[in-house]
């Protein structure tokens, strides 16, 4: 599978950029390739500095992936990702804490995991197959689902003082399979079902991230990110 990647981060009116993306290329025989979507939260540098360690995190345990079985890797990664950034607050006095939304791509395969209220979505021919479920009280209790419908605190981050239970799946892919990771100030914008809609007419060439993170701003979304 050759698999294509496009980023795109817009600020809007915030004064500083609190989300990090990253895709990494796989080392070994399995290859692959492993993205990487975090979400900042903590006031002032903290939401940035929590984010950052989640890229770190995982940059530092890429050589792992080779002889590890993926979904304990991903696993892995929101623990380790999760006790650094609890140790920086320690040690700050401070309280920083991120989302994480991860995704391993073989040739054959794509396994993820995801801490927060960022999102994974899963297309097959501009239908969308899956999207993975939002950590928050208004989730978790049924009480709203629209922005200003319920309460969206987050019941689990990394860097909190919650466990975390890192929500995990697999899938078999072919070449009508796409996956758009992002963060929530872009899917308070565009519902999914436009998302897809916008990539699809696209074709064979989705590079369109900077369109669609524009797209979000220009509705008022600030402060996000997004990989496809």
């Amino acid at each position: 599978m050759n698999w294509q990647f496009d980023l795109a981060s817009e600020i809007g009116g915030r004064r500083e950029q609190q989300d990090r993306v990253e895709v990494f290329a796989a080392p070994g025989p399995r290859g692959g390739h492993l993205l990487v979507l975090a979400d900042g939260m903590g006031g002032q540098d903290q939401g940035a500095v929590a984010s950052q360690q989640v890229v770190d995190t995982a940059r530092a345990m890429l050589p792992r992936i080779v002889e590890t079985e993926p979904r304990h890797f991903l696993t892995e990664l929101c623990v380790e990702a999760h006790e650094s950034i609890r140790a920086i607050g320690q040690r700050d006095g401070t309280n920083p804490a991120s989302t994480c939304t991860a995704l391993y791509l073989t040739d054959e395969e794509a396994y993820w995991v995801h801490v927060g209220d960022s999102r994974l979505c899963h297309f097959s021919a501009g239908e969308l197959v899956m999207r993975t479920s939002d950590h928050t009280i208004a989730a978790l209790t049924g009480t709203g689902s629209g922005v200003a419908g319920g309460d969206h605190r987050l019941y689990m981050c990394l860097g909190g003082r919650n466990q975390v239970e890192p929500e995990f799946g697999a899938t078999a892919v072919g070449p009508d399979d796409w996956f758009l990771l992002g963060t929530d100030g872009l899917w308070n914008q565009l519902q999914e079902t436009e998302l897809g809609g916008l990539l699809a007419a696209k074709g064979k060439d989705r590079r369109c991230a900077a369109e669609l993170a524009q797209i979000a701003v220009a509705r008022g979304g600030d402060n996000l990110s997004l990989i496809h």
